[in-house]
C-alpha cells in the first residue's frame, strides 16, 4: 500500500551505500573535515532516521511548541448542566404540586355536580311516576322463595 506521504530514502553523507566501497579506506581519526554529531529523531511512521545536530536544531526550531496543558481534575457533571437540571427538577415538582393541589380542589365540585344531576334526575323520575299514577290505583307485588337442600334457591316475583 502505498501512502501518499511516503518517506524518501535518506540520501545524506550517512546514508546506506548497496555496492561495497572501493578505493582508499579513510579511517575515523585521518578526517580532515569537521565532524558533526548525529541525531536519531523519529519519521513520520516512527522509524529513527540519523539527521545531522544542526538539521535537527533546525527541524525544532520550526516545530511550535506545544503549549502546556491544564491537568486539574474537572468535575463530573458541567455546573451548567446542573442548574438546567435542577431547573427542569424544581420545574417538575412545582408542577405535580400544583397539579396535585387543583385535583384536591376540583374533584369534590366534580362529585357535588355529578350527583346534583344525579338527584335531580331522580326526583323527575319519582314525580313522573307519581303524576301518571292515580292514587285509586294499587300494585301488588308477589314474591316467593323455595328453599331446597344444599342452599340452593329460587325466586318467583308475580304481579
Amino acid at each position: 500500500m502505498s501512502h501518499h506521504l511516503e518517506p524518501r530514502p535518506y540520501t545524506g553523507p550517512y546514508a546506506p551505500v548497496d555496492a561495497p566501497l572501493t578505493g582508499a579506506v579513510q579511517l575515523h581519526g585521518e578526517r580532515q573535515e569537521p565532524t558533526e554529531p548525529v541525531v536519531y529523531v523519529p519519521d513520520a511512521y516512527g522509524r529513527m532516521m540519523p539527521v545531522s545536530r544542526t538539521q535537527a536544531d533546525a527541524i525544532l526550531a520550526t516545530v511550535p511548541a506545544t503549549a502546556p496543558r491544564d491537568l486539574t481534575p474537572q468535575p463530573l457533571v458541567d455546573s451548567r448542566a446542573q442548574l438546567v437540571l435542577a431547573a427542569g427538577v424544581g420545574t417538575g415538582a412545582a408542577a405535580a404540586g400544583v397539579g396535585y393541589g387543583l385535583g384536591q380542589v376540583l374533584a369534590p365540585l366534580a362529585a357535588i355536580g355529578s350527583s346534583g344531576v344525579l338527584w335531580a334526575l331522580a326526583l323527575l323520575a319519582v314525580l313522573g311516576t307519581a303524576g301518571r299514577r292515580g292514587s285509586s290505583q294499587t300494585t301488588n307485588t308477589y314474591v316467593t322463595n323455595h328453599t331446597r337442600w344444599w342452599g340452593k334457591a329460587t325466586t318467583t316475583t308475580r304481579n
